[in-house]
This record gives C-alpha cells, structure tokens and sequence, in this order.
C-alpha cells in the first residue's frame, strides 16, 4: 500500500516461498518481536514464490513506497531473491536492503562483495539483531556510515520472543501451510544437516506452545508442520505435547465424524523413541499426527561418514510399530548420493525402507548446503555439486552421474505410483508374486518408460494405469489376469465413478447400478458397513459406493494380505465407500462380500 502520513518508518519483510501454498514463519517472528520492543517501524510482511516474474515482485515491492526491506533467504529462493534485489536497487538506489536466513549465514563476506547493493547481512537467529538494527536506521535517517554490513545474530532467550502469529491469522495463512516451532537446535551431529552446528536444544515456554496449538487449532488449518529439528530429542516434552493435542481434540469432538480437521506433522527420530511414547502412539486416534523419520541411508559406512547415529535394529523395529496400528502417517525420508553409497548399497536401503510400510517414501537428493560438514569435506570424500543453488550433488566418488540420473527416474516413478497411493494393491502384486526387489521393479519400470520415452512428457493418473497394464502385460504375462484386477481394484478404490479402463474385467457391464441395488439392500451386505454411509440419501449413496466383481484368486489375494478374515476364499462383490476415505492416502474404505 502506498506511504501514508505516520510516525513509524514503512518497513517490508519479504520471502519468496517455494510454492504459493508455503507460509514463511522467520519473518512473522522478526516482526513480532520488533513490535514488542516498540521499535518505531511499521512492518508488512509480504509472501510471494519463485515462479512468479521478477518484474511483477520489483513493481509490487516499488508501489509500497518503502525505503526499508528485509529479504528471508534460503537454497530454493537465493537466485531469484538476489535477482529481485538487484532489479529493486537500480529502480530505487536510496533503498536499504537487508538479508538474512541460512543461505546468507555462511560464505556472507564473498556474497557482499559480490552484490554491492546489499547493505546489510545478518547472520544466524536474528530477532534482535534485526530489531537492533531497525532501530538505528530509523534513528540516523537510513545512514549508518560506521556500521558492519555483516551483524551476528543475537540469540534471545525463547521466552523473551513473542509469537510470531498475527491478530489475522486467517488472512494471514489462508490456503497456506502452517508452521510451528516448540524448540530451537538439534543435539545430532548429521554432517549433511546445518542443525548439527548448533547442537544445544532450547524449548519455547509451555504455556506459550499450548497457547499457539489452541490458535492454531481455533484456525482450522487442514495442516500444522512442526519445525522442531528432532521433534522426540526430549521424550518427556514430546509426550506432554501428543497428549495434550488429543485431549484437545477429543474435548472438541474431533474424533467424533471421521478424521480431525487439523494434521499435525512430526519430524522425529525413530530410533530413540521410547517404550512409554510407543506404547501411548499405538493408540491415540487416528487422523492427528503425521511422521517424517529421516532413515537416509541403511548403509553402516555410510552413516559412519555422515555421523549420524542409527541402530537400523532399532529404527525398523521401531517403524514397524508405529505403523502396525496404522492410526499415523509414516512418511519416510532416504538421501541419494551421500559419500560412501553405491548403486548396489541405495538398492539395499530402498528395499529395506520400502519393507517398513510407510505411507510415503521420499528419495531426495543430497545438497551441500552453505556451512555443512558434507560442503566443507566435498573434495576429500569425493562429492561433486552444482556450484549453483541448491548446490545437488552430480557425482560422487562411489556413483556416477548417469547413475543418479537413472535413479532420478526412478524417484519420479516412485512419486507417482507409490506415493500417490493409486496403485498400492498393485504393487502389493509386483513386489510379493514377481519381485523380490520393490527397487528392481522400479529399476524396469523406469527402463520401460525411457524406452517408449514416457519419461519425457507428463501422464494423467489414467494413463498412468494403462502404463503399468501394458508395462506388466510385456514382461509378466504371467501375472497379468491376476494384475488387471489388483489394478481394477485400485481404480475403484481411488477413481470415484470414473469409468472403468477398456481393458479392466467388467463381468458387471451396465447392470452395476442393479448390483450395488441389490447388495445394500442384503441385510447381511447392510451389517458391515459404515452405519453413517447406509444413512445417505439414495442420490447420495449413488455418489459414494460403488461394486466390482473379483475372481477366487484376487480375493484370495487380497484376504491374504489385507482383511483380518484371512481363511476368507471364493469369488465375491467388494464395496467401495468413498464416503469417508482415509484422511491421508484418500483411499476408499471397502468390504468384502463373499459368495
């Protein structure tokens, strides 16, 4: 908005988010804490994301009319922030500039000298420091002759920082993720990590975070992503905040029709949770929490390397535990090109995470972040990266380039068939009756999809079936009537009323609408089901169920491996209810009716 007539001095803090959905809570605690300690400044914060033009940002920034503006800068955002930066000081030379945030934090003397038209560079946690400076600007009308352009951060004790949410909170973070943080620091020493470099843990007051979740809460944000570092380092504190958060829920009768509207997001590590938190996670309700368990690599060389401490005894049985209930989301991390890993040890890491059961496997790929142990040692443990943001890696002593090409191919199959959870009774198949190896069956799969250049263009989640149809009928005719309705049950299981592939067993034809008639009014049929489902209107429950007809193989199959009945064997009607699917992989609940 344009300057208007006031006594504080217009200030704007800015981030280029990676998405639009993104939310950028660093400066949301820059500016509440210069307004606690009353610093003459009027601060508006101001998101936008990378893939907007350069020139729409500068125009929007210019039209404020500010002299004042604070730049948040991380690995995704650094090119096109310096970018912007650049454009804004030739358009406007008396503009001071300030920087701060990781990227900036290291390597800062070179990055003045070669961007001149940053005035300042703060370094590390920087509320105080950013406050500090606000002040003697405000104070010396924009001219600081005698002061360092590089300023070290001040940690401030966490109880003397405000929240960082605004009175708006739902303007604010509308159609945005949310984040949240309880604690400060990280007590591991992972060299890939820039957390290992302030190792003490620091914990913000507890009536503060109860405070922030019941906001948060009151907010009905669909997601909250907590950004503790090691969110379990201190059990007892992490214990005190599960179950604070279902007690809340319950009070509120969140459980009480299906999933809670708000998920709250975890980063912890599985490998030192303790008897008393597995024991109270195997119960609490379903829908609340969601886990990242960073496992990176399975390799002990590996792990030697990068110092990260893990007991894979431990983790996995750890992991198995956790998603035995399966009331928590499991979303479980592995790094590509870490020092000492070969193609033939990824392959064992891969196939020993995929065997956890998470809901999610994420393969990322290493950066050498600015200040990482990894970066610092790069040319001793042979690590080749892209001098340019975000610094990935392109080679390593121990994998080639083409290697980690190949599995970039591999991820984005894994992407796009495992973790969207539309193919999930499917790949059950591949990996349990034709693999012996979930990576081999990516490896091929990836293969296939170079050969007929699939690779180069992107699929509907249609195509995307019949991709995996013809990919199986090929190479594993064997297995193909038996895959054709795993891969059938997957689409009525995921594809609401979309019409069956030409290639799908239909014994229904057009008589399904009669059968699913008939089966919801069996009184038998009526007794397993969701007593809410069977409470939709006829229109509605058109909607919302839909039948298919599977052969004594598949359901024997599927009985096997999925239905707590597992002597269940004949043909029979499965039943779809997309009426209340699972909160996180959006499949439909289903029951299975024998004949």
């Amino acid at each position: 908005m344009p300057k208007q007539e006031s006594t504080l001095t217009p200030v704007a803090l800015v981030s280029l988010n990676a998405k639009f959905i993104h939310s950028n809570l660093a400066i949301d605690y820059l500016r509440s804490y210069s307004e606690k300690e009353q610093i003459p400044v009027a601060i508006e914060v101001v998101e936008f994301h990378i893939n907007q033009p350069v020139d729409y940002i500068v125009g929007e920034l210019l039209m404020m009319d500010i002299d004042i503006v604070g730049f948040s800068c991380y690995i995704w955002n650094i090119t096109a922030t310096l970018h912007v930066i650049t454009r804004l000081k030739l358009a406007k030379p008396e503009m001071t500039i300030i920087v701060g945030g990781p990227e900036v934090s290291y390597e800062s003397a070179e990055l003045l000298e070669k961007h001149p038209e940053i005035d300042y560079c703060i370094i590390g946690e920087g509320e105080q420091s950013f406050g500090d400076l606000l002040r003697d600007l405000v104070d010396k009308g924009g001219v600081l002759e005698a002061r360092e352009r590089i300023i070290h951060g001040i940690p401030v004790p966490l109880h003397e920082i405000p929240s960082p949410y605004p009175h708006d909170l739902g303007e604010r973070y509308h159609n945005k993720l949310v984040y949240l943080e309880t604690s400060r620091g990280c007590p591991f020493n992972c060299q890939y990590c820039l957390s290992a470099n302030t190792r003490q843990v620091r914990y913000f007051p507890w009536q503060r975070v109860e405070e922030e979740f019941i906001k948060l809460m009151d907010g009905g944000f669909p997601q909250v992503k907590l950004i503790d570092r090691t969110f379990n380092a201190n059990s007892a504190w992490a214990l005190r905040i599960f179950r604070f958060l279902v007690e809340e829920n319950t009070k509120r009768g969140a459980f009480d029709n299906g999933a809670p509207p708000t998920i709250f997001h975890f980063e912890i590590s599985a490998d030192i949770l303790t008897e008393e938190l597995l024991a109270y996670l195997s119960q609490v309700p379903p829908g609340l929490f969601q886990f990242e368990i960073g496992i990176q690599s399975t390799t002990p060389r590996v792990l030697e390397v990068i110092q990260r401490q893990s007991d894979w005894r431990i983790l996995s049985e750890n992991i198995r535990r956790l998603a035995k209930p399966g009331n928590i989301h499991l979303h479980l991390d592995l790094i590509v090109g870490l020092p000492q890993e070969t193609w033939k040890s990824f392959r064992q890491s891969f196939d020993d995470v995929y065997e956890l059961g998470g809901q999610r496997i994420q393969m990322g790929f290493l950066k050498l972040l600015k200040g990482s142990g990894l970066r610092e040692r790069s040319e001793e443990l042979g690590l080749v990266f892209d001098p340019y943001p975000p610094y990935e890696v392109v080679a390593t002593s121990t994998m080639t380039a083409l290697e980690i090409v190949r599995l970039k191919e591999i991820e984005a199959l894994l992407e796009q068939y495992y973790n969207s959870h539309r193919f999930t009774m499917t790949l059950d198949l591949m990996t349990s009756q034709v693999y012996t190896s979930p990576f081999q069956f990516f490896q091929d799969l990836a293969t296939y999809f170079r050969s007929r250049r699939l690779h180069q263009v992107s699929h509907s989640p249609l195509a995307l079936y019949d991709i995996l149809h013809s990919f199986i009928g090929q190479y594993h005719g064997q297995v193909l009537p038996l895959a054709e309705e795993a891969l059938k049950f997957d689409y009525l299981r995921t594809e609401g009323h979309r019409p069956l592939r030409s290639w799908m067993p239909n014994e229904l034809g057009r008589d399904h609408r009669r059968a699913r008639h008939d089966l919801l009014q069996d009184t038998h049929v009526r007794a397993k089901l969701d007593p809410a489902t069977l409470a939709l209107s006829p229109r509605e429950m058109a909607q919302q169920v839909r039948v298919g007809r599977f052969s004594r193989d598949f359901i024997e199959f599927l009985c096997q491996r999925r239905v707590k009945d597992k002597d269940a064997v004949g043909s029979g009607w499965i039943i779809f209810n997309h009426h209340r699917p699972d909160p996180w992989t959006k499949e439909s609940d289903y029951t299975v009716i024998l004949e």
